[in-house]
């Protein structure tokens, strides 16, 4: 499994307003902005591991980033055996909770846009 998951793919018009309207309905909370690129986390990382997702868009191509990020504490309670940051595909036990949420939450956005689901 890789450290994030990522997705391109052609979309025409202006993708800000559905992606805003995704990240307030499923409690994304935006970190960074860029004029090309805006970074959402929701959660906090106490009980359950930060979820995060990247969305690029240059007018012709539209990227998504998605992960989840173990901080120490949650590693510590791991016990290590767990990475500092995973993708959200299925598969595995690592982080399964997280990866699951935001699966879910990225692929309702991905519908929207008329994209396949991440597996």
């Amino acid at each position: 499994m890789s450290n994030r998951t990522s997705i391109s793919f052609k979309h025409t018009g202006d993708i800000w307003p559905i992606v805003e309207g995704w990240a307030g309905e499923n409690g994304f909370n935006l970190r960074e902005t860029s004029p090309a690129s805006r970074l959402y986390q929701k959660g906090v990382g106490f009980l359950v591991a930060p979820m995060m997702l990247r969305v690029s868009d240059n007018g012709a191509e539209c990227n998504f980033e998605a992960w989840v990020r173990a901080n120490v504490l949650i590693r510590l309670m791991a016990l290590f055996l767990v990475p500092s940051e995973m993708g959200v595909e299925s598969g595995g036990f690592k982080l399964f909770a997280p990866r699951s949420i935001a699966r879910k939450a990225i692929n309702k956005l991905l519908a929207q846009l008329g994209q396949p689901e991440i597996p």
